[in-house]
């Protein structure tokens, strides 16, 4: 039995979807795309936010242990966090 309000059910859905589609699709992930598709500068800093070790930048992401995998998607979340919480103030 579900105790929120209807406005908190759809936005879990919503949630869950997403969670779904990132974590679970059987189409390569965007986190696979984001991390085997970006330039050796920024993976070098996503490994180095994620304390991976620079090997890992030499790596593509299937090629990752499914720990190491958590930490880049945890990583990214962050950093994603991060530039949402400063966007415009450096301007």
């Amino acid at each position: 039995m579900f105790l929120g309000t209807e406005q908190q059910r759809l936005t879990g859905l919503r949630q869950i979807a997403y969670l779904k589609e990132t974590y679970f699709s059987d189409s390569k992930n965007k986190l696979e795309t984001i991390f085997d598709q970006t330039s050796d500068k920024l993976k070098t800093t996503l490994c180095f936010h994620a304390g991976l070790k620079r090997r890992h930048t030499l790596l593509t992401y299937s090629e990752l242990k499914p720990e190491e995998q958590l930490k880049i998607a945890q990583a990214l979340l962050s950093l994603r966090h991060f530039t949402a919480r400063y966007t415009g103030e450096f301007c």
